[in-house]
């Protein structure tokens, strides 16, 4: 089955004067958004630079073939820098507006860039997270309150912006998409105007209350979602916008990988509907956490991630790769946490790894 590189084998060669912007060049935007560029973009001048500058300093003295971890869902969106940038579709595709930020203090984790098409607009991106345990405390802390990656994604949507007159397309995979459209809702009125289209890649959703907000309601026809069959980050919280549903080539948590998303010619190749596994999770989660107030709610994430962290890996598959060891390590911080929640922390567990931590 054909996947986002085969994309760019074959249309690659059609500029964008000949073929406009479409679903797939979001897509190679949001694995581009992944490299990590601090390097190149290493100073407070503002640059702008081609995606085939960029790849070729990248490689030539900043690739480590083992960044991302052999686990990791994004250890190939390196590679994809490499072939959009031999591409003459890509090629002289400038980005500018680099940020990349991490702060403990403020639990964040922020990365954003702009990309300049010929055609004259803009496609910002902002990055997300794989399945690392920590990126997934953080989607799910954004069911509690306002994150600091939310309030980092509106102002540098309304300080880049302000800078053009540009018409604008706003993405990102995972935590970014979920960033794009929070973003595109509630930045500055007449930059909203501006927005195309919003792309949510498999990207969790929001609160009831941000559902509710007329700025939400005004993008929601601007916004697509593109989620994987067995999509487990994309089904989170309430969702904005149209969804579509697509193959992948990968099984269980690696479809949130989305250079594994099936491609058929000009279109997604389409699944009928999500699984009957990524529908009873998110049924479940939606009623875990409509069953909590925001003080319990926020009580029972450090909980459920105390037992995730408790297993020694960094990452969902690691646990799912190395049960042997990683089970008993969550069992025993398991029987720490208050009784209220066991039950629930427990269900969450077994919908992820069909393991009960309340086994023997």
């Amino acid at each position: 089955m054909a996947v986002l590189s085969d994309y760019i084998k074959w249309r690659g060669d059609l500029e964008f004067w000949q073929d406009g912007f479409n679903e797939f060049d979001n897509l190679v935007f949001s694995a581009i958004s992944y490299v990590m560029m601090d390097d190149i973009f290493d100073s407070s001048e503002c640059k702008v630079l081609s995606l085939k500058l960029i790849s070729d300093t990248y490689f030539s003295e900043g690739y480590e073939p083992k960044k991302y971890g052999i686990n990791s869902v994004l250890n190939n969106t390196p590679e994809i820098l490499r072939q959009a940038a031999e591409s003459r579709r890509y090629e002289n595709v400038m980005i500018r507006n680099y940020v990349s930020t991490v702060d403990v203090s403020r639990t964040l984790q922020f990365a954003a860039m702009e990309f300049l098409l010929p055609d004259g607009t803009s496609y910002i991106a902002f990055r997300g997270t794989d399945d690392t345990i920590v990126g997934w405390k953080e989607d799910f802390m954004m069911s509690v309150s306002e994150t600091a990656a939310e309030r980092d994604a509106v102002a540098y949507l309304n300080l880049v912006a302000s800078c053009s007159r540009r018409l604008l397309r706003i993405g990102g995979h995972s935590k970014g998409g979920h960033l794009a459209v929070y973003a595109a809702a509630l930045c500055e009125e007449k930059i909203r105007e501006r927005i195309l289209q919003i792309f949510s890649n498999d990207g969790p959703g929001f609160t009831e209350d941000f559902i509710k907000d007329k700025r939400t309601r005004s993008i929601q026809n601007r916004v697509l979602r593109i989620l994987p069959a067995e999509s487990i980050v994309g089904m989170l919280m309430e969702p904005v916008g149209k969804a579509v549903v697509v193959r992948s080539t990968q099984k269980g948590f690696a479809q949130h990988d989305l250079l594994s998303w099936c491609i058929d010619g000009m279109h997604f190749e389409k699944a009928p509907r999500i699984s009957k596994g990524s529908a009873i999770f998110d049924k479940a989660i939606t009623e875990w956490l409509g069953s909590f107030n925001a003080t319990e709610r926020s009580a029972f994430v450090e909980e459920l991630f105390s037992v995730l962290e408790a297993s020694g890996v960094s990452t969902l598959t690691e646990i799912q790769d190395n049960m042997g060891s990683t089970l008993p390590a969550m069992r025993r911080q398991f029987k720490t946490i208050s009784p209220q929640t066991k039950e629930k922390v427990n269900d969450v567990i077994k919908y992820l790894f069909s393991e009960l931590l309340s086994g023997d």
